[in-house]
């Protein structure tokens, strides 16, 4: 296979710091609530239900009935120890309901109307039967939350129901898609919510005759959960499959958000996720939020993935999805029709130059950063320590469990196999070796996001409570962005965008000849009163937590050009790029408006995961003079000997050595490039300036 060259800009990622683009809903109640109590992500909490046992081998007997029963549950973790009565219990899921360790659901409100356990209305246990690290479905939302995709949240839980010994185990707690969960995401929760799933033929969005309401409301594939209407989903089908190209091109942007929808689908084809919309077709959901009028993709069981494959399925005799390739990734798949790459929705999405470019291009930011295997080390370390002591124990493990998993198998899932193993079903993977290989592959082998679309612009630092900083035109002091030109030449923002809302890509429109010159900066008032000025918008910014977008004009089909999100700010504080342009980001307690952002001390952050390339910039040293790059193998308290800064302390431990000196440009920027395979993991790196001795904080590679 021909390897593809990957523009400088895409070899020096992953990123410090990567804006989502749908923000975690932490300002909503109940989702702050239920993050608080229910889904903590450090700890295994222990449910404990209590229940008739005639119901309990009623429903060992018959898992497939959705009968409620009634129970009592305890749940003890870190910040709760509670009891709670009148829930109801029954088996859930779809295939897995034939497992020895089937899942189960609890609902709070079924036996007690409108009753809310912290913020939640029901929780479904997964058995992660299939698994036998138990923990890919959580990672796998993990990387879909960190590329901005609304996707539910997990935790493990240790579950016995009565005595536990018929069941007792780990289980997974995922996040019920419903009414909660789409008014934190969207903030509305009285649109049409369409679970889609394989009951039938699978939920493909082809156009079924007649076409009308009732022909997908008779299909077993599509559940709608709110409204009960199956309308929109039939006019959505009818236009995805019956619109010519041009008005395709033209209009499903006013359909969909696109982008939320690419970066999900990006997800599946970097984690080998076959059950979803585009393999299978099974386990989405689809939501008309009725804020923006657009649907939105919801990702939903994503346990098959990172290797899981069972040989057999889900076709052609095994598929070593590690190397599975961009073009064609789902030639012939259930969900295609023959010949086809994918189902209708994917087949002529890919077929727009602009939206194909921009899946590539989320697929190597996955590969450089929000799926890169260094990323999620901490998150796999912590998944691994929660289970290792209970990991098939109680009542299903090897011949009580399904695959007769072990503790052993638990302890092996992360590294092997570490080559594709095709006959080893159902993990042909081990989960480490699988983001290795896949990271490596698509960096190689895919291609990158046209040139067209890295526009030098960027949202460079935003302050969402500006009480005494800079001023207006009028003298007040209103929130603002600031917009930074990295080129060496003007550009007219003339007709592109801004929002605080992702869904909302036409929000504030820039007025024609808005030049921005090279490497300078532009200044834009968020205070919602646009007759102050042309550069006053029609939003106002949320100290609370939101985000700013910038989208291209109509007439380059609007895309998303860039974003910056945040979490609570404080009055005067802003988040902002360091250096100006790059994908770190920080937060400042003094904004830097109109001028290089710098923290005021020596600041080095690494935009990189070794072995990959990496990139180390440094602020804040004496401009035009020179900083010197200390390695050494841990953090400590050195302190420098001979001529140069003796008697200077360091954050490094002896011994230490000069690994590089460079040259400081005119801003006060020290920028070093580390090649592939140049620095082994674990290395600690500080920065001293030369000129003055003052020493940077300390990072680690």
């Amino acid at each position: 296979m021909k390897r593809i060259s990957l523009p400088l800009v895409l070899s020096i990622l992953p990123f410090a710091s990567l804006s989502a683009q749908h923000i975690l809903p932490e300002t909503d109640n109940d989702w702050s609530e239920s993050n608080q109590y229910i889904y903590l992500t450090d700890e295994v909490t222990f449910v404990s239900v209590t229940m008739n046992e005639i119901d309990l081998d009623a429903f060992i007997a018959d898992p497939y009935t959705d009968i409620y029963a009634p129970c009592e549950v305890r749940f003890v973790n870190s910040v709760m120890d509670e009891v709670i009565t009148n829930v109801g219990i029954r088996p859930r899921g779809n295939s897995q309901r034939d497992a020895q360790k089937f899942p189960w659901k609890l609902s709070f409100n079924e036996l007690v109307t409108g009753r809310k356990f912290h913020g939640v209305e029901k929780m479904n246990f997964a058995g992660e039967s299939t698994d036998p690290s138990m923990s890919r479905e959580s990672l796998s939302y993990e990387i879909m939350r960190s590329i901005g995709v609304a996707a539910p949240r997990s935790a493990h839980i240790w579950l016995t129901i009565n005595d536990g010994t018929k069941v007792s185990g780990v289980y997974n707690n995922i996040e019920q898609v419903d009414e909660e969960f789409v008014q934190a995401w969207f903030d509305n929760k009285d649109g049409d919510l369409y679970k889609c799933r394989w009951k039938g033929g699978g939920a493909k969005l082809n156009w079924v005759a007649p076409g009308d309401a009732a022909a997908y409301e008779a299909l077993p594939d599509y559940e709608e959960k709110i409204t009960g209407s199956y309308q929109r989903l039939a006019d959505f089908i009818d236009f995805i499959v019956n619109s010519d190209t041009q008005t395709f091109s033209d209009d499903i942007s006013s359909w969909m958000n696109v982008d939320s929808f690419l970066r999900a689908q990006a997800v599946d084809m970097y984690l080998g996720q076959w059950d979803g919309l585009w393999i299978l077709p099974n386990n989405y959901y689809l939501y008309w939020d009725t804020t923006s009028a657009l649907f939105e993709y919801v990702p939903w069981d994503l346990d098959h993935s990172m290797g899981m494959d069972y040989w057999v399925f889900p076709y052609f005799f095994g598929t070593d999805w590690a190397t599975r390739n961009f073009d064609n990734w789902g030639l012939n798949s259930p969900a295609s029709e023959s010949g086809q790459n994918g189902p209708p929705l994917i087949n002529r999405l890919l077929a727009v130059p602009l939206y194909e470019s921009k899946l590539a291009g989320y697929l190597q930011d996955l590969a450089a950063y929000h799926g890169h295997p260094r990323r999620l080390a901490d998150s796999i370390t912590n998944h691994f320590d929660q289970l290792q002591s209970l990991a098939y124990t109680g009542a299903f493990s090897g011949n009580t469990t399904d695959n007769n998993y072990t503790t052993q198998d638990f302890v092996a899932s992360w590294t092997y196999p570490s080559t594709y193993s095709a006959f080893r079903t159902p993990a042909t993977w081990g989960i480490i070796p699988f983001l290795e290989k896949r990271s490596a592959y698509v960096r190689d082998f895919y291609p990158s996001s046209s040139p067209q679309l890295t526009i030098p612009i960027s949202i460079n630092e935003v302050v969402a409570k500006n009480t005494n900083g800079i001023s207006d035109e009028l003298g007040e002091f209103e929130d603002w962005i600031e917009i930074y030109n990295s080129s060496s030449q003007s550009i007219d923002l003339g007709g592109y965008f801004l929002s605080d809302r992702y869904s909302n890509s036409s929000m504030w429109e820039f007025p024609p000849s808005t030049i921005v010159q090279a490497k300078d900066y532009l200044i834009v008032w968020c205070d919602a009163e646009m007759s102050q000025g042309p550069l006053h918008t029609n939003f106002k910014l949320d100290k609370d937590g939101s985000g700013v977008y910038l989208f291209a004009p109509n007439t380059s089909s609007n895309y998303l050009v860039d974003s910056i999100t945040y979490s609570t700010l404080s009055d005067n504080q802003s988040i902002a790029r360091i250096p100006d342009a790059s994908q770190n980001i920080v937060s400042l307690d003094d904004p830097t408006p109109l001028a290089f952002n710098e923290t005021g001390d020596l600041y080095l952050c690494k935009i990189g995961f070794v072995p990959d390339p990496t990139t180390l910039h440094c602020t804040g040293l004496t401009a035009n003079s020179q900083a010197a790059y200390l390695w050494s193998s841990n953090f400590g308290s050195a302190v420098i000997g001979g001529n140069n800064c003796s008697g200077v302390t360091l954050g490094l431990t002896n011994p230490f050595y000069l690994g590089i000196l460079t040259t400081v440009d005119a801003y006060g920027l020290s920028t070093v490039q580390i090649p592939k395979d140049r620095v082994p993991a674990g290395i600690c790196a500080q920065v001293i300036d030369v000129a003055t001795c003052a020493t940077s904080n300390v990072i680690q590679f």
